[in-house]
């Protein structure tokens, strides 16, 4: 079972990744910190191309997603993680790495579920 972790601060915001848990709890406000991405730049720049074109319920958009390529972990105003094998393996770093981050941020209670 995934776990997923949720930030509330002493005002009541929470912050915390996108996942079923957020979208159960209705959180609206979202900002992207992150592309999970090809590495080969030829791959990487039709990716954002399709992707910008497409809704991410697309066919087309599934499509991408499959591509047997390295792929890498884009943090935006962070490190570039990767290569990686496949998507899945550049998803889980990237999770975990703006879990660390988000962990070293908030000042508010950590709850974990999962």
């Amino acid at each position: 079972m995934d776990k997923f972790t949720i930030f509330i601060d002493e005002d009541g915001r929470t912050c915390g990744l996108a996942s079923p848990l957020t979208q159960l709890l209705s959180l609206r406000e979202r900002r992207r910190v992150s592309h999970v991405e090809p590495v080969n730049r030829l791959l990487r720049r039709l990716f954002h191309v399709i992707r910008r074109r497409v809704s991410d319920e697309s066919r087309m958009a599934a499509f991408t997603r499959l591509w047997p390529c390295k792929w890498q972990a884009n943090i935006f105003e962070g490190p570039v993680l990767g290569p990686f094998k496949d998507r899945s393996a550049a998803i889980t770093a990237e999770i975990s790495y703006i879990n660390s981050q988000l962990e070293e941020e908030k000042d508010g209670e950590e709850i974990k579920f999962g």
